[in-house]
Order: C-alpha cells, then sequence, then structure tokens
C-alpha cells in the first residue's frame, strides 16, 4: 500500500520548504548530496536504482510537488541535477532523487548497495525545518524511473471487472532493463491474435493479463482450495499462452512441497484500482 501525503499536511510542508530545510548529518564525502555514478542506463556497473522521495496524487500532484522539488533543489548540500519529477498516469507525480548501479550476487541473490546511495538517503530522511519537522522519511529506494509505453486503451487501469488472467511477467535484472518495453510488446501481440490483453507497470517490473472477471470467476469451496470458473478456465485452455505465467517471456517451474519442479500456470489476479499496485 502506498504513503500518501494528504493535501492538508501539503500546504504547511510548502510554508516550511520556504523557509529552507536543514540536514543534521553531513552528506557523504563527496561534499555534495546525490553526485551520480557514471555509466549508462544499465552494463558491467549493474542496474540503476534511484530514491524515491516523494509521491503525490490527485489533480494538481504535479503543480505541488514541482514546488517541493524546487525547494529541495534549493537546499544546500542538494545536487540539483539529481533531482527528478515524472507524472504518470492517473494524477500522480513521484520526486526521485540520484542514480545509483546495484549488482545482484548470482549465488545469493542479494543486490549491494553503494555507500554514496545510504549516504544519501539516511540525509534525505534528516532533512527539516526550523522546527524539526522531517519531510522525507518515507524515502526508499527503488528502480530508476523509465516513462511507461504502450497504448493507453491496452493499460490495466482501463480494464472494467475484480479479475484478470496474468499471463507474463517482465522484470528487470543487471542486463534487462527494457522490462516495459518487453510488456507492451507481448500486449501488443497478444491483442493481434484476437486476446483482451493488458499491461501493467510498476516500479518493480511490469505484467501482461487477459480478459477481465467479475467475482464470480473465483469460487469458494466449502474445502479445499477457491476453483476458477468455466469462462476462466476455457480462457487458460484455448491457447498456449494462457497456460503460463511466463517469466521474460520463459516458461519457469516452481518446486512442489516433494522437491518436484512444476510449471508455473497462469493465474487470477485483482484488477488494480487507482493508486494501486500489487
Amino acid at each position: 500500500m502506498k504513503q500518501w501525503i494528504r493535501y492538508s499536511c501539503y500546504f504547511s510542508m510548502i510554508t516550511a520548504l520556504g523557509a529552507g530545510l536543514i540536514g543534521c548529518q553531513t552528506p557523504g564525502n563527496s561534499g555534495s548530496l546525490g553526485a551520480s555514478n557514471s555509466g549508462g542506463l544499465f552494463g558491467p556497473q549493474g542496474a540503476p536504482w534511484s530514491i524515491l522521495c516523494l509521491e503525490l496524487t490527485g489533480e494538481y500532484s504535479r503543480q505541488q510537488i514541482e514546488q517541493v522539488a524546487d525547494m529541495l533543489r534549493k537546499t544546500k548540500g542538494i545536487r540539483t541535477i539529481d533531482v527528478k519529477v515524472l507524472e504518470e498516469r492517473g494524477e500522480m507525480s513521484r520526486l526521485y532523487y540520484g542514480k545509483y548501479y546495484r549488482k545482484t550476487n548470482a549465488q545469493t541473490g542479494r543486490r549491494s548497495t553503494p555507500k554514496k546511495m545510504e549516504s544519501d538517503l539516511a540525509f534525505l530522511r534528516t532533512l527539516a525545518d526550523a522546527q524539526g519537522k522531517y519531510f522525507f522519511l518515507r524515502a526508499r529506494k527503488v528502480r530508476y524511473p523509465t516513462p511507461n509505453v504502450g497504448r493507453e486503451e491496452w493499460d490495466l487501469s482501463e480494464a472494467m471487472g475484480a479479475y484478470t488472467l496474468q499471463v507474463g511477467i517482465f522484470e528487470p535484472t543487471d542486463n534487462f532493463f527494457e522490462y516495459k518495453q518487453a510488456a507492451a510488446q507481448f500486449c501488443q501481440q497478444l491483442r493481434s491474435r484476437g486476446f483482451e490483453a493488458y499491461y501493467h507497470h510498476t516500479e518493480a517490473g511490469s505484467t501482461v493479463s487477459v480478459g477481465s472477471f467479475g467475482e464470480d470467476a473465483v469460487i469458494e469451496q466449502r474445502q479445499g482450495l477457491p476453483r476458477y470458473s468455466r469462462e476462466v478456465l476455457a480462457l487458460q485452455a484455448s491457447d498456449d499462452l494462457m497456460k503460463y505465467n511466463r517469466l521474460n517471456g520463459a516458461v519457469y517451474n516452481a518446486k512442489s512441497d516433494r522437491g518436484k519442479k512444476i510449471p508455473v500456470t497462469s493465474r487470477l489476479v485483482r484488477i488494480p484500482q487507482m493508486g494501486e499496485d500489487w
């Protein structure tokens, strides 16, 4: 669930920011906050990440967050070039800071975190007004933001209903960052074959799903797990692309309780409401 700043709190923030922010610790050894690592979008240095400082939603969210960003740029220790604002669909605006490269250990699956990113995040969380009110305590590490792609009418937010059948997941890696483009292309491929396909972009990855179903798509049973309606089962059986929940274009396996590898099948997921992510 996203953490929102209510409009009633927003105007007090602008007033405080206008008076200037104060950091209670030194922003790293470089002498300036947010010096980005060199390099392209991705490569040997790892995948690009950023710090999400703030997000607002509403009709005037872009105007409001631009004011916050402008005040942040004027704050001592901030590298102005690393302050970035993005407006997204659904009247959502986000304020980001910096670009940092993180590598994934192939054996442990853990990501490295540059010391600069840690120190910048810690510094942002200390920014406060003269009365000690903090504004970026909820700042967090996120994938580096990239523009959403795909036809707007195929965005899952346009779908009606409660559920949709997820048939694909696209996640960025150290060597693959075009996950949004891949999801949009898969969606287009399914549409060309006559399926009601949708894409859904999030910070962590993108998904592709087919169809929209009501609450009756999931049938509760007195004993055992719920089952899908005949309509959903028919869709799953209609085409090989409807059968599995592919990861970056490939069928992948999960292990059963007995250690047996089982292909991951397509599944019903809730259609997110405005302002929600999975």
